[in-house]
């Protein structure tokens, strides 16, 4: 089915918009009508006239004008953005008529000493063709100024038998007025002067769009933006948020406290600025291009999406550097704000929302834990290469330790290690150890040999048995009851491995992460798990 738009300048009427109702309720019952045909050739030219197109315009099949520009019962368009939708156009006079209408209502006011008005006599072939045409006339045509632009008003609008002196000395104002009474003249020049306004509104509007279109990396910026928050799935792939409204209140807590934020330049620009301090002081500089949403905007898309610095420049309209600059700056100040909200539950916060899976098995357990890894990549340095090179993965990689509760929420993030260091260590200097409190289970994988960090915590700790040797198969096994266990423990712990692939799934940690953002790479995971915390629970109750 084929696609129609209103041919009518000004109107953005289309059937494709008909399918969005919550954007555009208003063209839910629009009908589109097409152009008489050719053989009722005075009607299809009189309708091509109305619509005001260029000269050069001509109507084919496809052509459309919506319903919103015919009244009720109207056989043709009458409703028009250079009438204000409100004139009817199929009852305007043409030709001779028209001009002793206009002649027959010009009005002038004489003032209050004079005791009587002398009688106008009008003249229809006095006034000049070029001063009023058929589709110029509005309703008011508005205020004339006989000091600045009519010197003789009897030459000049075809009056005769009037004093000329007279004229001159009492017409101050002249309206013109068609298609009714003269009414109060108060509430003739009210109208003129509201006309005169949406005129100026009109213009200043179309001056901004008009800027606005020459600008092509404003309007590339806007479209991709408007598109990013256009409805809640766009949202949840270009950013991560479950939702519009989630991704706009976290914005409005960041800008509440963004009033001082200054680009990162290097170490100096950590230091405090006197406009920091004192309100009245200005930024030095000039003006950031983007707003502070798009700035948000920017940081979130290349976090989910992993897009190259060259390319979001080119989207948003800036330089590479000028990326770098607002994505470090953006994610080490996200991180400050929304890093602290990642809580470590207390033990009845746990019980309260625990599946029943887990309650019915292990029901002490207060989080599971596992350290996953992030490829970097390959530094020039030997040392960095050294102490980022894992064994496991055969690569250079940066690692941390997750701990999730039962429900599968991110209750802590340690910071990140060299790939070459064992959990043990980043179990027991990221400071997981401390939060862990007398009776609580953790649960763990095999190579997590913490039984007497948390021994003397009088924790217990929830790992799958070791194998024993034998001389039979691959000179391993377990009994029964063991093959149980494990099963048990691995049915519930593939939910922190569920964690970490959500984790992953913002790209910008999922692939290769740069060398250059390895200063910020803690940042990026707390963001990140705070992001997903913010998603639907990954355990049903």
């Amino acid at each position: 089915m084929p696609v129609y738009h209103c041919c009518v300048p000004g109107c953005t009427s289309s059937s494709r918009k008909q399918k969005n109702f919550i954007k555009y309720p208003h063209l839910q019952d629009v009908k589109f009508v097409s152009l008489p045909p050719k053989i009722q050739a005075s009607k299809r030219n009189q309708w091509i006239r109305l619509i005001r197109r260029e000269r050069t315009w001509v109507p084919n099949k496809y052509t459309r004008i919506c319903s919103l520009h015919f009244e009720r019962d109207s056989q043709s368009p009458t409703l028009f953005p250079y009438n204000n939708f409100k004139e009817s156009t199929n009852k305007r006079e043409t030709g001779n008529s028209l001009r002793c209408t206009i002649a027959d209502n010009i009005v002038q006011f004489e003032d209050q000493e004079t005791q009587s008005e002398d009688q106008v006599e009008r003249n229809e072939d006095c006034i000049p063709d070029h001063k009023f045409e058929e589709d110029d006339v509005p309703y008011v045509v508005g205020e004339v100024h006989l000091a600045e632009q009519v010197k003789d008003p009897c030459t000049d609008y075809g009056l005769k038998g009037h004093k000329h002196n007279h004229a001159q000395a009492h017409s101050d104002h002249i309206y013109l007025v068609t298609g009714g009474s003269i009414g109060d003249v108060k509430d003739a020049g009210v109208q003129t002067a509201l006309t005169m306004q949406e005129i100026s509104n009109l213009e200043k509007q179309k001056k901004a769009l008009e800027d606005k279109q020459a600008n092509k990396s404003a309007l590339l910026r806007e479209a991709f933006v408007e598109n990013v928050i256009k409805n809640d799935e766009n949202v949840r792939q270009y950013t991560g948020f479950a939702s519009l409204s989630l991704l706009l209140g976290i914005f409005n807590i960041l800008v509440s406290k963004s009033s001082s934020l200054k680009y990162w330049s290097g170490p100096n620009s950590a230091k405090e600025k006197i406009y920091q301090k004192k309100q009245h002081y200005g930024k030095p500089g000039p003006a950031r291009k983007l707003s502070l949403f798009h700035e948000y905007i920017l940081t979130l898309v290349r976090l989910r999406l992993g897009m190259f610095e060259f390319c979001i420049g080119d989207i948003f309209g800036v330089s590479k550097s000028r990326v770098s600059q607002i994505f470090i700056t953006w994610i080490t100040f996200m991180s400050t704000i929304l890093g602290n909200l990642i809580k470590w539950p207390s033990r009845n916060q746990v019980k309260k929302y625990m599946p029943h899976s887990f309650r019915r098995h292990y029901p002490k357990t207060r989080a599971i834990i596992d350290c996953t890894e992030f490829f970097f990549e390959h530094s020039r340095s030997p040392n960095s290469q050294a102490a980022t090179y894992s064994t496991y993965k055969s690569r250079n990689t940066g690692k941390c330790l997750i701990a999730i509760s039962p429900r599968g929420t991110i209750t802590f993030v340690s910071k990140l290690y060299g790939g070459n260091v064992s959990d043990r260590y980043i179990t027991q200097d990221s400071g997981f150890v401390d939060f862990v409190e007398e009776g609580d289970d953790i649960m763990a994988d095999r190579g997590f040999t913490i039984r007497d960090l948390l021994t003397d915590k009088r924790a217990t700790l929830n790992i799958p048995p070791f194998t024993r040797k034998c001389s039979w198969g691959k000179n391993k096994r377990l009994n029964v009851s063991e093959i149980k266990q494990t099963r048990k423990i691995a049915k519930l712990r593939i939910h922190v491995e569920r964690a970490i692939q959500r984790l992953k799934l913002f790209k910008l940690l999922g692939n290769t992460i740069p060398w250059s953002l390895k200063p910020v790479m803690n940042q990026m995971v707390k963001v990140s798990a705070f992001i997903c915390n913010l998603m639907p629970p990954l355990v049903r109750r």
